[in-house]
């Protein structure tokens, strides 16, 4: 492909990166002035740029890029969180908060690495562009919030994420040692010619997955720090277990298909220990939760276990399963914070306590939640039920009914039933406690 071919197929792109430029420009020569419109200008944009490249499959830069179908669906997911992530963002603004006019352009910067990352085909643009997804992120944990525990909060998450990139760097690097190549479809041919059960292959895998399970949602220890609550802003939270987690599991799918799904290691077992240990811990961990948002975190932990049960079966259903199931998984959580954004700035507060009569003080916002929760358990007729039957059906054709068994013992979410008695309105809500609660809380936190 010509030079002009390759920055016609990078054109979603290169409208993400000229609107985060005039954003940040606007931003510093207009203090004060709104940006989040013209990075919701650029997104639109980048979508139409997006749709002329639909129905045909482009492989840019000599194959370091592969926007397919896969990719397309991927980009989309990304595009429309990103938008919703906007929207919300000017009910996520507390007393005290800074206007922030640069954080439109780290989003869309962010949104820029997600969609370089759904169509690496190469290990050092998929590990690059995962960088580029993450240091936006970074940014974006801390930029929202004034005061210590934005600061405590994001400088926990850039160590955290420091350690996922260096082992992810190195089971990169164990691939390109094993097969002396970069590009993922010749490692996974150079794999394929390896020894049965070679040691050094099922060490790059454990590496990968471990590198992987932070950005994935498996060990979200970005959000332990104490200051999580007050620190990171509902609308970030949103975004990273929208865009970032999807992104995640997208760029590693790919990257296991190509490279470990013809080699012959026990990869399958590897992912169904995994995805076992992940669907019961993230329930056990959501049960005891008192925060909405620690919650939903906690039970995202059940969610990406469930997203990895996809992995037994590459070479068949897994990985149509899992791109179903991501999309459900996005729309849910989009919805569940979406409300829970909009409540609490009613109530000013996200206990799940203060939600009780949720119901009756906002019905429309009840709706929303219990139906985003009801997609998440996987009850019909709701995308997530789709989703999460294929994933099903792609863990029993590959060989590990057990782990659906499993799965079916998990099927109630502490999350979901928490959600659900809170909307019922069985009791009072009173929002002036939760206001004085919440602001005595924030007061500490301000400079």
């Amino acid at each position: 492909m010509s030079t002009f071919g390759n920055l016609l197929a990078f054109s979603p792109e290169l409208w993400l990166l000229a609107g985060a430029i005039v954003v940040f420009l606007v931003a510093r020569l207009r203090p004060g002035a709104s940006t989040t419109m013209v990075a919701l200008v650029t997104l639109v944009a980048a979508f139409l740029a997006l749709v002329t490249q639909f129905k045909q499959t482009i492989t840019i830069l000599d194959g370091a890029f592969l926007l397919d179908g896969f990719a397309i669906v991927i980009d989309v997911v990304v595009l429309a969180a990103a938008v919703l992530t906007l929207l919300a963002s000017r009910a996520d603004i507390l007393p005290g908060d800074g206007q922030a006019e640069t954080l439109p352009g780290f989003l869309l910067l962010a949104t820029l690495g997600a969609m370089l990352a759904a169509s690496a085909a190469e290990m050092v643009s998929l590990f690059l562009a995962l960088e580029l997804l993450a240091i936006n992120l970074y940014v974006l944990s801390v930029l929202a919030r004034r005061g210590l525990a934005p600061a405590t909060t994001g400088l926990g998450y850039l160590v955290a994420g420091g350690a996922s990139s260096a082992l992810l760097l190195y089971g990169l690097a164990l691939v390109f040692g094993l097969t002396g190549e970069t590009r993922l479809g010749a490692t996974g041919v150079a794999m394929a010619a390896l020894g049965p059960n070679h040691p050094a292959v099922l060490l790059s895998l454990s590496l990968i997955l471990g590198g992987f399970a932070l950005r994935m949602g498996l060990l979200p220890v970005r959000w332990w720090p104490r200051g999580f609550e007050a620190g990171v802003p509902l609308r970030v939270i949103m975004f990273v277990q929208s865009v970032g987690v999807v992104v995640a599991f997208a760029a590693f799918a790919r990257l296991a298909a190509s490279t470990f799904a013809g080699s012959r290691i026990p990869y399958a077992a590897l992912f169904a220990g995994v995805a076992a240990i992940a669907m019961t811990a993230g329930n056990l961990l959501a049960v005891m939760q008192t925060s909405v948002r620690r919650l939903l975190v906690y039970a995202a932990i059940a969610q990406a276990g469930f997203a990895l049960a996809a992995f037994t079966d590459l070479k068949g259903l897994g990985l149509s399963a899992l791109l179903v199931f991501l999309v459900s998984l996005a729309l849910g959580n989009i919805c569940a914070f979406a409300a829970v954004i909009a409540y609490a700035r009613f109530v000013h507060s996200d206990a799940i306590r203060d939600l009780a009569g949720m119901s009756r003080a906002a019905p429309a916002l009840a709706l929303a939640l219990a139906v985003a929760v009801v997609s998440l358990i996987g009850l019909p007729p709701v995308a997530g039920f789709f989703g999460k039957l294929l994933v099903l059906q792609a863990v029993v054709n590959g060989g590990y009914a057990w782990l659906a068994e499993s799965r079916r013992q998990w099927r109630w979410r502490p999350s979901a039933w928490s959600s659900w008695d809170c909307c019922s309105g069985r009791f009072t809500l009173q929002p002036a406690t939760g206001a004085r609660r919440f602001f005595t809380k924030s007061a500490g936190a301000q400079p």
